[in-house]
């Protein structure tokens, strides 16, 4: 599997494929991280296995050369224009928290460019305890307390028994962080302001999956009912899952792939 660098329209995007190559395309955003999804794309190609058979799976990494400013907005149009320029339309696209966001921008003003929306522990706005966490993610980064960065991200992402399991593993990976990465990803942390898109889920006309865990310190599961309803879609909610599920639960996958081809497939 191979990491290619796409030059379109003055900005970079890197991104990875894999899977069926004559599948429908099957678009994957990722939410905020520490580190680029890139730097992970085998783990996330496995991760992603199932859908291998079926789609053509792209997985997208935010813009190379960011702008301070660099808001949902601009982050969903960079997106469509890699689209554009790999040809892909008609796609499953499957957003996961912030780029949940993104993936309901995408559907909002350019619907010719989705089949179907999946979208996990996410929201069409920014809740107030997610606002509370954002800033504490953000002034650990500008204080460059990587350590505690590391540690207050997984609490707020993972649940109290993963971040348990992995406690002495979260510093050694703090060490791993470069000043690019934390540059990254306080931009992307920043980018998440004013966010809200509720006026605009009548737009979404294609289908749609809202999964999420009854347990998400973030954006909890209120806003995932609200944008289920909103935007008519169908809404599975894991109980006892944290705001990683995504990662945790593995059935979300099972899931996620069953929406995909428009199985029948009952929220466990």
């Amino acid at each position: 599997m191979d990491i290619e660098t796409l030059n379109t329209d003055g900005i970079t995007i890197r991104y990875f494929r894999f899977g069926n190559e004559y599948g429908q395309p099957f678009i994957v955003i990722p939410g905020i991280s520490l580190r680029s999804v890139i730097d992970s794309a085998d783990f996330t190609a496995r991760h992603y296995k199932a859908l291998a058979e079926s789609f053509s799976v792209y997985v997208f990494d935010r813009r190379e050369d960011m702008p301070e400013e660099y808001s949902i907005y601009d982050m969903a149009d960079d997106t469509a224009k890699a689209m554009d320029a790999l040809g892909l339309k008609d796609a499953v696209i499957y957003g996961v928290s912030q780029g949940g966001m993104i993936a309901q921008a995408i559907s909002i003003r350019r619907p010719e460019l989705v089949s179907r929306l999946a979208l996990c522990s996410t929201a069409p706005y920014i809740p107030e305890q997610a606002c509370d966490i954002l800033a504490s993610w953000a002034e650990n980064t500008e204080k460059n307390d990587r350590t505690e960065l590391m540690l207050v991200f997984a609490e707020s992402v993972y649940s109290t028994d993963y971040c348990e399991r992995y406690k002495k593993v979260f510093p050694m990976f703090s060490k791993l962080l470069t000043e690019r990465d934390l540059e990254r990803f306080i931009i992307t942390v920043k980018g998440s302001r004013g966010f809200d898109v509720r006026e605009k889920l009548c737009c979404i006309k294609c289908p749609l999956l809202v999964i999420a865990g009854d347990k998400d310190r973030i954006f909890g599961a209120e806003a995932s009912r609200e944008l289920a309803e909103l935007a008519n879609g169908e809404l599975c909610i894991y109980p006892g899952q944290a705001h990683a599920l995504y990662d945790e639960e593995p059935d979300v996958i099972r899931r996620i792939k069953d929406f995909a081809l428009n199985v029948m497939a009952k929220c466990q």
